[in-house]
């Protein structure tokens, strides 16, 4: 970018002097309000600005009080120069503290918007000279003009619109989406619009068929969904909802293409009915990356977002480790939840460990980084099938259901039947054992 270009990007001097003068004269409030607002010591321009930005920054961390004296002596330790001339100067450049928010706010907003105008000739280089390039620069620019528009008049609403938005959700029963599942209903109290829900549990213990169970009860019910499929391909899913749908097929026939004449003719009819009856649900295998679910969630807007698994879920612009990944796909996804009304379910595994225990039951600390999905999450539930652990001492076609946190339902253990080849959860062992067919 040439430098008459960069003379002309967006600044404002004016009220970047205005807002270290507030932090000079102000106190920890006012340094509060705008730690919060400028988050990169690049949104100011000027360079002594910016210098002196970072040594009240320094002084902040370290926990000293910001005035004349000690911000004058940061700067020459941090930088060789006191600009104690420069420093005083900045005292007259505001005429109230109580302005500090709206300082920080110009500062801030003109920074993004220098930013968005370097991203956008970027992109345009790129468009004429490497197209390869031209995916990363306009994934930043994206998030650049995101940031922008957050920056805008605020969205807040007046209390009496609140409190009526707040009524007809109970009027119409409109916040609450049950599973559809009289045997999850009954106690873990279905899900609510602008939550998440995490379903946990080990390989093979049911995890992906409770998921297939849940969508049929939501698509029955009208409500679009939308599933992400990481570790599963869309037919190797769909093959479980087809056996799902039927009366007679089995998942382990279909899988090894062992089916008569008859298994055909069903296999048939079931997937036309599919066809017919699932346009509201929307399935992914070929995305990896967090904020490509984001966009595509902002597109269709979808009433439920389902998500298996969240440990496979690609993370960008995330150097600290992985639980500082979840921790982040648990924010996005909580925001994206408000933002667009829907509610989310995120499939998750857990620790190894479990297997070594005397008691193989899963709990809140099994969770990869339990810490920040029992936080966000409204509600936590456990798929258990014993059999998996000991085929002499738990019941085949028994399963376990373990609510660990629920808003609005029940805590604790429930018993439910399960037939895995039949890709179902029943109310009981006797429903699914009865439908085990030969």
């Amino acid at each position: 970018m040439s430098k008459d270009t960069i003379k002309q990007l967006p600044s404002s001097p004016e009220a970047e002097q205005a807002l270290l003068g507030c932090l000079i004269q102000g106190g920890e409030r006012e340094q509060e309000i705008a730690m919060a607002w400028i988050r990169k010591s690049e949104a100011f321009y000027t360079t002594d600005n910016k210098n002196i930005w970072k040594s009240m920054a320094d002084l902040y961390k370290e926990g000293v009080e910001i005035d004349i004296i000690t911000l004058t002596n940061k700067v020459k330790d941090n930088y060789g120069d006191s600009k104690a001339y420069y420093i005083s100067g900045l005292t007259e450049s505001f005429t109230s503290t109580s302005n500090v928010e709206s300082y920080a706010r110009i500062v801030w907003e003109k920074y993004i918007q220098r930013e968005t105008a370097k991203s956008a000739e970027s992109l345009l280089n790129a468009s004429y000279e490497d197209y390869k390039q031209v995916g990363s620069i306009l994934e930043k620019h994206s998030k650049l003009i995101g940031e922008l528009r957050q920056i805008q008049p605020s969205k807040i609403k007046d209390i009496g619109v609140l409190v009526d938005e707040m009524k007809l959700t109970v009027e119409e029963d409109s916040n609450l989406i049950p599973f559809n599942l009289g045997h999850l209903d009954t106690f873990a109290g279905g899900m609510t619009r602008k939550e998440i829900t995490v379903i946990g549990g080990r390989p093979g213990h049911g995890k992906t068929t409770l998921v297939i169970n849940i969508i049929r009860g939501l698509i029955e019910q009208g409500y679009k969904v939308m599933l992400f499929n990481r570790e599963m391909s869309n037919t190797e899913m769909l093959k479980k909802m087809v056996v799902m749908e039927s009366s007679s097929l089995k998942y382990g026939d279909i899988r090894r293409n062992d089916l008569s004449e008859n298994d055909k003719s069903e296999f048939e009819n079931v997937s036309e009915k599919i066809k017919s009856n699932y346009g509201q649900f929307l399935m992914y295998d070929n995305i990896r990356g967090l904020d490509d679910c984001l966009r595509e969630i902002a597109k269709h807007k979808p009433d439920i977002v389902i998500d298996d698994y969240i440990q496979l879920i690609g993370v960008e612009g995330v150097k600290e480790g992985r639980r500082f990944e979840i921790e982040k796909i648990m924010q996005e996804y909580k925001w994206i939840c408000k933002q667009e009304n829907c509610s989310a379910i995120l499939v998750s595994q857990l620790n190894r460990e479990i297997e070594k225990r005397l008691d193989p039951r899963p709990r809140m600390s099994d969770y990869a980084e339990s810490g920040v999905i029992e936080q966000t999450a409204e509600s936590a539930m456990f798929v258990f099938y014993g059999h998996n652990f000991d085929s002499d001492k738990f019941n085949p076609y028994k399963s376990e259901i373990i609510v660990a946190k629920s808003r609005y339902g029940k805590i604790g253990t429930h018993m439910v039947g399960f037939n895995g080849g039949r890709c179902k959860f029943y109310m009981n062992s006797i429903m699914a054992e009865k439908d085990n067919i030969a």
